[in-house]
C-alpha cells in the first residue's frame, strides 16, 4: 500500500492519524509513505509504515512514474488534492487509487470520495474522512510522533552551548508563519509575553523558526530582556522537535510548529487571527486557544489588505493569562487514574430512550422514564455519560449524518428539562455487511467491536479500569467483553430477549442485570464502586 502525504510540515502532522487508524486497520499490510524531503524527517522512526519514499522534483514525471511501477503497489491512498499525484498513481499502474474527487482528477481515481463541504470539518478529520469511506478504523489520536535517532543529542549540544542550565523551565516561541505575514502576531508582542513570562516564573525563551524566518527570530532577541536562545535556521525538523518536546509550552501562531507541539504532548498558546481553530486548531487537550475575530475574520488572506485587526486585537496580558494557565496545570499532580476519568458507556434506544423501531428522527425520542435522573446522579459522581450507538441508517440512504446529529440533539434538550445530560455521543455509520471494493472489510466501530469506544478513550482520556458498559442488546454486553469493562443489561429495550439469546450462545452473560438504567446507576453507584 501506498500513502500520499502532505507536503507541509501542519498538515504531515495532521496526517498522523490517519496513518496511526491505517496501520490499526490492517496491521499485516506493507505501508509505504511518500513524502516531501521537508517534512520526511516526521516519519522515519514512525511504526506506522514500513518504507518511506521521497517525492522527486517536480520536473521527474517519469522517474516517478517507473519508480513507483518497480514497487508493484496494489493500492494508493491519496492525502492530497493534487490532480499530479493522482496522475502519476494511474501511470504506475497501481490498480486501486482513493482519494478525494476535486481538481478534475476524478477519472484517475478508482474510488473517488465525495470531498466534504469547504468549512466543515478539521484539517484531521478530512483526512480521515477517507478511511471512513473504505469502512476502516478512523478515530483521532493526535499523539504517535516517534523523533528519529540522534535528533536528541543535537538538542542537548545546542541547549549546552546556549549556557542555560537544565532546571530553568523553557518555553517556545514560534514568532513565523509559512502561509504568510496575515498569521502573525506582532513580533514586539511575542517579546513582551516572553519577558513577562521570565520576571514571573523564571522561564527562558527558545525562538524557534525556519531560515526564511530569521529576521523574525533576531527581531524578538534583540527586543527582548529576558534570556531567548536564538534558533532560527539552525535546527533540523528532528533536532527542532525534540527541543519543542522539552518546553512547558508554546507560543505560536497558527502554522506547522503548533501541530507539531501538540503532537508531541505540549500545550500550545494558539494565536489565530485571519484562520479557524475549528478547522486548523492544535489537537488533543490542555491548549489555549486565543482569538478575537472581526467581522473579516475568517478571510484566509495572506496579506492583509486593512489594519490586521483580528491579531492586534490579542493584546499581551490575555496571552500571558493564558500561558500561566498551562504552566500551573504543569506543576498541579494528577489526581488518582493518573487524570483520566471513568466512564458509563451506554446504548441509545432501549436504554435511554425507547425502542421506536428503524424509522427514526427527532420529533420520535422518548426519554425513558427516570433516565435523566440516572444520567444525572452518574455526572454527580464523577462518570462521563457516553452514548454509543450501531446506526447503519445512514448507510441503507435512510438518513443522513445531519439527521442523526438532530436527533441526538433533541434527545439532549429532553434529557435536560430532567437534569440529564450526556457527555458525548459516538455512533458507528457502516452497514453491517462487507463492501464491495475489494480493500473494504466490516468496520471496526459496529458493536460489539470497540472501535467507538477506543476512540472514546483517545479523545475523553478515559480510565477504563474504573469504567461500565450498559445496555439492553447482546452486542452491548459482548462490547464490554471485548474491552474487559463491567457490564450491566438492562431488561428495557430487547433486554429481556437478548438476555436468553447470550444464555443460548454459551456466553457467561453481563455482570449485573437490571429492571432498566435506573437500577442499573443503583449497582454501579452502591455495589459496583463509583468514580
Amino acid at each position: 500500500m501506498l500513502v500520499v502525504c502532505p507536503n507541509w510540515l501542519g498538515d504531515a502532522v495532521l496526517a498522523l492519524p490517519t496513518l496511526a487508524n491505517l496501520r490499526r486497520s490492517l496491521p499485516d499490510a506493507k505501508i509505504s509513505l511518500l513524502t516531501h524531503p521537508r517534512v520526511s524527517d516526521l516519519f522515519r522512526a514512525s511504526p506506522f509504515i514500513d518504507q518511506l519514499l521521497e517525492i522527486p522534483d517536480r520536473h521527474q514525471l517519469a522517474w516517478a512514474v517507473n519508480g513507483l511501477r518497480r514497487q508493484r503497489f496494489e493500492f494508493v491512498m491519496l492525502l492530497t488534492n493534487s490532480f499530479r499525484a493522482g496522475l502519476i498513481s494511474a501511470l504506475a499502474g497501481i490498480p486501486n487509487r482513493v482519494g478525494y474527487a476535486t481538481d478534475g482528477r476524478w477519472p484517475l481515481l478508482t474510488v473517488g470520495v465525495s470531498p466534504p463541504r469547504r468549512g466543515s470539518l478539521h484539517q484531521a478529520n478530512y483526512y480521515l474522512g477517507l478511511l471512513r469511506a473504505l469502512g476502516w478504523d478512523a478515530w483521532e489520536d493526535p499523539k504517535g510522533l516517534t523523533l528519529p535517532a540522534g535528533s536528541d543529542e543535537e538538542a542537548r549540544r545546542l541547549l549546552a552551548a546556549s549556557g542555560v542550565g537544565p532546571n530553568i523551565p523553557l518555553i517556545g516561541l514560534n514568532p513565523g508563519a509559512a502561509y504568510g505575514p496575515a498569521k502573525r502576531w506582532p513580533l514586539e508582542r511575542f517579546a513582551r509575553a516572553a519577558d513577562l513570562l521570565a520576571e514571573r516564573r523564571g522561564t527562558a525563551a527558545l525562538l524557534f523558526g525556519a531560515r526564511a524566518e530569521i529576521s523574525l527570530t533576531e527581531g524578538i532577541r534583540k527586543i527582548m530582556r529576558g534570556v531567548a536562545i536564538d534558533l532560527g535556521g539552525r535546527t533540523s525538523l528532528g533536532t527542532f522537535a525534540s527541543l519543542l518536546n522539552r518546553c512547558r509550552l508554546l507560543l505560536t501562531n497558527d502554522t506547522g510548529a503548533m501541530h507539531l507541539g501538540a503532537a508531541l504532548g505540549v500545550s500550545c498558546v494558539a494565536l489565530f487571527g485571519p484562520t479557524d481553530p475549528r478547522l486548523t486548531g492544535p489537537l488533543g487537550r490542555g491548549h489555549q486557544v486565543l482569538r478575537i475575530p472581526p467581522a473579516c475574520s475568517p478571510c484566509r488572506y495572506r496579506e492583509c489588505p486593512i489594519d490586521h485587526r483580528c491579531l492586534r486585537a490579542i493584546d499581551v496580558e490575555a496571552v500571558v493569562a493564558a500561558a500561566e494557565s498551562v504552566l500551573d496545570r504543569a506543576v498541579t499532580p494528577e489526581p488518582r487514574g493518573g487524570g483520566k476519568t471513568p466512564a458509563v458507556f451506554l446504548d441509545r434506544d432501549g436504554t435511554i430512550n425507547e425502542e421506536v423501531g428503524p424509522v427514526q428522527g427527532p420529533g420520535l425520542m422518548r426519554p425513558i422514564p427516570g433516565v435523566a435522573g440516572a444520567l444525572k446522579r452518574l455526572g454527580e459522581a464523577g462518570f462521563l455519560r457516553i452514548i454509543v450507538s450501531n446506526q447503519s441508517r445512514v448507510a441503507r440512504g435512510d438518513a443522513s449524518e445531519e439527521q442523526i446529529e438532530a436527533t441526538h440533539q433533541r434527545l439532549l434538550q429532553l434529557l435536560r428539562l430532567d437534569g440529564g445530560w450526556a457527555d458525548a455521543f459516538y455512533y458507528c455509520p457502516h452497514h453491517p455487511s462487507e463492501g464491495r471494493f475489494p480493500y473494504r472489510r466490516t468496520c471496526g466501530c459496529r458493536k460489539p467491536s470497540a472501535g467507538l469506544i477506543h476512540r472514546a478513550v483517545c479523545e475523553h482520556r478515559v480510565d477504563l479500569t474504573r469504567s461500565y458498559v450498559i445496555g439492553d442488546q447482546a452486542s452491548d454486553i459482548l462490547l464490554a467483553q471485548r474491552v474487559g469493562l463491567r457490564s450491566v443489561l438492562v431488561l428495557s429495550g430487547f433486554g429481556r430477549d437478548e438476555f436468553r439469546r447470550l444464555l443460548e450462545m454459551g456466553n457467561p452473560g453481563p455482570d449485573h442485570v437490571a429492571l432498566d438504567l435506573t437500577a442499573a446507576t443503583e449497582w454501579i453507584l452502591t455495589r459496583g464502586g463509583s468514580a
